[in-house]
């Protein structure tokens, strides 16, 4: 199987691609779990669903579950129902599960909802072609949370742009702390010009895939139609055959 975090500032294109994926690996035999891990929760809307169910809504649940006394949290919360009881699948088949946000300014940190998601990933039963694919919170505030740890690759998107290539450095650094090694960059909104093709030479990382910058995916966006369905798809398809060798390459989990 197949576990795969997409990460990046603002803005990158992170939905996009996690759910360009997701219907590429669908559409090729996999099972695909896509999980919204955003707190924008746009990644359903990508992959034509809105009915979902946030798991930050699960209020009594997530207390029965993840909360212990004195503020603790449980280390293993029962969880194995809830990817099905509370996922929505698409038309490709992909089982779309959604993270949530915290609905009112001042409530705090997200650290029960981002302990039961934790729990589940850790206790979820994946078989041989399975792929889980998240779609992580914009910045790298997730990777201090640990929310990708366990994952076999780490997609950094970056746009051809200093801020993204520095924001690259500080997710390899933090990627590290959590024990992930792979990380493969997909850099996004490509323009082929003499400053892209140097900031691209900075990147010290595999590059596994490039994006074209198209008024398509803004188009799309725009209409609340999945990308995957008027968009050129050639790109995603070598981007999803890079992942594929890198992981083999490297080793995945294969559990």
């Amino acid at each position: 199987m197949v576990k795969i975090a997409v990460a990046g500032k603002g803005g990158v294109g992170k939905t996009t691609i996690a759910a360009v994926l997701a219907h590429l690996f669908a559409r090729d035999g996999y099972n695909v779990t896509a999980i919204d891990c955003d707190s924008a929760m746009n990644l359903p809307t990508a992959l034509g669903v809105n009915n979902v169910k946030p798991l930050s809504e699960l209020k009594d649940i997530i207390d029965e579950r993840v909360r212990g006394p004195f503020g603790t949290y449980k280390l293993n919360p029962k969880v194995d129902d809830i990817f099905e009881a509370y996922s929505v699948r698409n038309e490709d088949g992909v089982r779309v599960l959604v993270l949530g946000t915290i609905e009112k300014g001042g409530e705090g940190c997200f650290c029960p909802e981002n302990a039961f998601l934790r729990a589940i990933l850790r206790h979820a039963i994946f078989r041989e072609k399975d792929v889980l694919i998240m779609d992580m919170e914009a910045g790298i505030e997730h990777l201090g949370r640990g929310t990708a740890k366990g994952v076999d690759l780490l997609l950094a998107v970056v746009e051809p742009g200093m801020r993204s290539v520095e924001t690259l450095k500080r997710i390899e650094k933090l990627g590290a702390d959590i024990g992930i090694t792979k990380i493969g960059v997909v850099v996004n909104k490509y323009i082929e010009n003499e400053m892209t093709r140097k900031i691209l030479d900075r990147i010290d990382k595999p590059i596994v895939g490039v994006i074209p910058y198209s008024e398509c995916f803004i188009k799309a966006d725009i209409q609340g139609i999945p990308p995957y369905k008027v968009c050129d798809l050639k790109p995603f398809e070598e981007l999803k055959s890079k992942i594929l060798e890198m992981i083999e390459n490297e080793g995945g989990s294969g559990s």
